[in-house]
């Protein structure tokens, strides 16, 4: 171990940082005895911190004042499928930096998908993808709890889901692991947050509205607030439940079983579809609005966290640049409506629902201003 980082960065020709956010990346380097006082021209630093584009841009400007060279190179998927060597890398860098930091990167993973060659597109990338995975993630599990009010038990929604339009990474791995009674992933509660928040500030500096992802921010803050900084993501589960008084695996719902249980079905999967659809709109739109390619983020969402059936479907219309007709909103927003009017007469609570329904009846309407207009 070197005894401080101004020397590791002496005895190295490649440094790799993954640090919980951009600020400590920019302390480890210009700090005390930091990176910078041992790092000499021609020397490359590969960051791999799911940080924020700007600040890693400006850091890697910093360095190229005294020739060293900066990439990034955001790491995804759970802790455990790191360790296996699996783990998906979504990295940035001019032509020549990319080719000489491969030999490094196939170290940790086969699965490399280069994203631009600006260095931070790499961690916009991976913005994206966590936002759009942490909004399948609480609302396929709000409108789960809803369901299990209703009457219906886990393993008929799971079903129903994962054959349907719903389907999602939450119903293909969280579902099945909590009637195992297993958590599906051992991330940290407030580095998903963290990553949400910047995605929240991704969209506010391009101007492109994300009232989906702001509602998943508030509710992993609740989820920080109520169960603490050192909880894991899957803990929302619990919290899920509490909000809802219902449990996912009980047979006592909290409430008497709906004599149409099963008819619910659908309009379960269809809440979720919605949800896919629309969070991805948004998402993708910061992306874009940021600088990523269309067809990049299409590579890489379809085999990383953030995809969904409905993700697939979006984004397959937006590369065959197929116009997007306000009519195709009609249906949604009248599942969304019976899932809302059922949340509601349930005890059931669902914000994130009630924005995808929202934005629906925004893209089916116009805004309200529009209409006191007509």
């Amino acid at each position: 171990m070197a005894p401080s980082a101004a020397e590791l960065a002496k005895r190295s020709d490649v440094i790799l940082l993954c640090l919980p956010r951009s600020a400590d990346v920019r302390e480890l380097i210009f700090g005390h005895r930091g990176l910078v006082e041992g790092l000499s021209p021609g020397q490359l630093v590969i960051d791999q911190t799911s940080g924020v584009p700007k600040e890693t841009a400006e850091t890697a400007a910093r360095l190229a004042a005294r020739g060293v060279v900066m990439m990034d190179a955001a790491v995804s998927a759970s802790p455990h499928v790191v360790a296996q060597g699996a783990a998906t890398l979504m990295a940035a860098a001019p032509d020549d930096v990319y080719e000489r930091a491969l030999p490094v990167l196939r170290a940790i993973t086969a699965k490399i998908h280069r994203c631009g060659t600006r260095v931070g597109d790499g961690q916009a990338m991976k913005i994206v993808n966590n936002a759009m995975n942490a909004a399948c993630r609480l609302g396929t599990l709000e409108v789960v709890a809803m369901g299990r009010k209703a009457g219906l038990s886990l393993a008929a929604m799971t079903a129903t889901l994962n054959a349907g339009r719903g389907c999602n990474q939450t119903t293909e791995k969280m579902l099945p692991a909590i009637a195992r009674g297993e958590a599906s992933t051992n991330f940290a509660l407030s580095l998903m947050l963290k990553d949400v928040n910047q995605a929240a500030a991704l969209g506010m500096e391009q101007g492109v509205p994300m009232p989906i992802t702001g509602i998943v921010c508030s509710l992993l803050q609740i989820g920080v607030n109520t169960i603490g900084t050192q909880a894991k993501l899957e803990d929302m589960v619990g919290l899920t439940e509490t909000m809802a008084a219902t449990r996912f695996m009980d047979s006592s719902t909290g409430a008497a079983p709906d004599e149409d249980a099963a008819d619910t079905l659908p309009t379960i999967d269809a809440a979720v579809a919605a949800l896919g659809q629309l969070v991805t709109y948004e998402c993708v739109a910061a992306g874009f609005r940021h600088g990523l390619s269309l067809p990049d983020m299409t590579r890489i969402l379809h085999g990383t966290s953030g995809w969904s059936h409905a993700s697939r479907e979006v984004l397959a219309q937006l590369n065959a640049d197929t116009r997007v007709s306000s009519e195709q909103f009609g249906p949604m927003a009248a599942s969304l409506a019976t899932a809302a009017e059922l949340g509601l007469r349930l005890g059931a609570p669902m914000p994130i629902s009630c924005a995808v329904r929202g934005v629906a009846e925004s893209a089916l309407h116009g805004s309200a201003i529009q209409s006191f207009g007509d």
